[in-house]
């Protein structure tokens, strides 16, 4: 006589009704196809914010240019991550895996539909030149030339519902971009090869408010070191 095997839960999780309610509330599925990048250049060539991004915080000047170039991006790939560990013998029976260290992609690369004077490709160009000098071949300091680079995934209200943010990226290599004469209506792309150190996951829910008060508390602080200095006297200034 078959024995039924017994279990905490009865009922099956995945049945249809459960299934089909999942996937028409407002969560649904993810798409590849929404998702928003944005760039934050060096300091020297004009980054995307308002201080370091080496520093954690953003650069000024240049936004408006970084935000046409970021909206012509195509294609990303969100990098991945990786434990590495190393086997612990060190113990009785079986031996286990013991974590010992993280790694990151190397490199991710995005891909930009070019504008009629490849201003995108002239970006990340000037970009490099301060890695080093064509002229002298010295090489720049690296926190001169660091950004970092924001990659969001959408909803199909255009709300962003997940978002990573790589640290300390620079743009390593700009792909060969191929002209043919036999194509008539065909766009160029502008494969770029970025390198970055790390990368933070940028939803709220995942810890970051920290964050989202500090800037806050930053603009604060900033505007009343403006409002006093705009208040001292002349001959104060000259004398500070």
């Amino acid at each position: 006589m078959a024995i039924i095997p017994k279990f905490l839960e009865g009922g099956a999780y995945g049945v249809l009704n459960d299934i089909l309610s999942e996937f028409h509330s407002d969560e649904g599925y993810a798409t590849p196809n929404r998702f928003e990048v944005l760039i934050h250049g060096p300091i020297k060539i004009g980054g995307g914010g308002l201080e370091n991004a080496y520093s954690g915080g953003e650069r000024a000047g240049g936004i408006q240019r970084l935000r046409k170039i970021s909206l012509r991006c195509e294609a990303v790939t969100l990098p991945g991550r990786n434990v590495s560990t190393t086997t612990d013998s060190n113990i009785y029976g079986p031996t286990r895996e013991v974590v010992e260290g993280v790694t990151y992609a190397e490199d991710i690369t995005l891909t930009f539909q070019s504008s009629s004077g490849l201003d995108e490709r002239k970006y990340f160009e000037q970009w490099q030149e301060n890695m080093f000098n064509p002229d002298t071949w010295n090489l720049g300091y690296y926190n001169d030339y660091v950004g970092a680079v924001e990659i969001y995934l959408l909803d199909k209200q255009e709300q962003r519902r997940y978002g990573l943010k790589l640290w300390e990226a620079f743009p390593k290599t700009i792909n060969a971009t191929a002209l043919n004469a036999a194509t008539m209506n065909e766009i160029i792309k502008v494969d770029i090869g970025f390198s970055f150190r790390y990368w933070t996951a940028l939803d709220t829910s995942q810890g970051q408010s920290t964050e989202l008060m500090e800037k806050i508390t930053k603009t604060v602080v900033n505007t009343v070191e403006r409002n006093i200095s705009r208040n001292i006297p002349k001959i104060l200034n000259r004398l500070l």
